[in-house]
């Protein structure tokens, strides 16, 4: 038996990257995986920017497989600018998949877990929620929206059953390491400051599957006492300033 044996899991951005290794880690631990993505290869394909079609995609997703257990929300995207040349349509779309598309998916999820007395939702944002970054302000703030939304969530839904969380990495070899066609892990400068002169303690990027695991625990009923936080799996690089 699973961490998640007889569990329902909802997953966005399971394609690639961490939310593929989510979905196939959830699946290990028994969990029936329903994989949402606006890619190809998942069971459900949807645009997280269609705020609107959110009710219906959950709707969908519960008359295809059963009520949902657990929300996991992992799509991000990010898009690079100067904050003076931030552009308003960039701006947005960057917020309705980072921080509306993961609210209004927990809005609605939440319901039936309410109703059912037991849920886990879980959100993975980044360390850039408490970090900023030159040429990521859409981004950034989109995460800190995202943590702060976690904790009301907690407390309302704490009474309820419901536990909500969210998980923020440091560096993950996924393709969002790569911004202007370079990958910023294999560049000069990330050997230079964060392994040569140890700003990233453990002295490289995460893998995707190294997130996952603790997602699996976060998101099972092993859990039953944490909630409203940020557990940070960064490798030790917030702690070196």
């Amino acid at each position: 038996m699973g961490l998640l044996a007889g569990r329902h899991a909802l997953v966005t951005g399971a394609a690639n990257g961490i939310g593929r290794a989510i979905a196939e880690r959830f699946r290990a631990e028994g969990a029936r995986v329903s994989g949402v993505d606006v890619e190809p290869g998942t069971d459900f394909r949807f645009d997280l920017r269609d705020a609107d079609a959110v009710p219906e995609l959950v709707a969908r997703v519960e008359q295809t497989a059963g009520a949902i257990d657990v929300l996991c929300s992992v799509a991000g995207t990010f898009e690079p600018a100067w904050a003076v040349d931030l552009d308003l349509d960039s701006y947005r779309r960057v917020l309705a998949v980072n921080l509306d598309a993961p609210l209004l998916l927990a809005s609605r999820c939440a319901r039936g877990m309410v109703e059912r007395g037991y849920g886990r939702i879980l959100s993975v944002t980044s360390i850039h929620a408490l970090r900023g970054e030159e040429r990521s302000l859409s981004y950034d703030v989109s995460k800190a929206g995202l943590e702060g939304g976690t904790r009301t969530l907690a407390i309302e839904l704490g009474s309820h059953g419901v536990l909500v969380n969210a998980l923020a990495p440091g560096f993950v070899a996924t393709r969002m390491a790569t911004v202007d066609g370079v990958n910023e892990l294999e560049s000069d400068a990330f050997h230079a400051v964060y392994v040569e002169h140890r700003k990233l303690p453990l002295r490289r990027a995460a893998q995707p599957a190294e997130i996952a695991t603790h997602a699996a625990w976060l998101c099972s009923s092993e859990n039953t006492y944490l909630t409203g936080q940020v557990v940070t799996v960064d490798g030790g690089v917030t702690i070196t300033f």
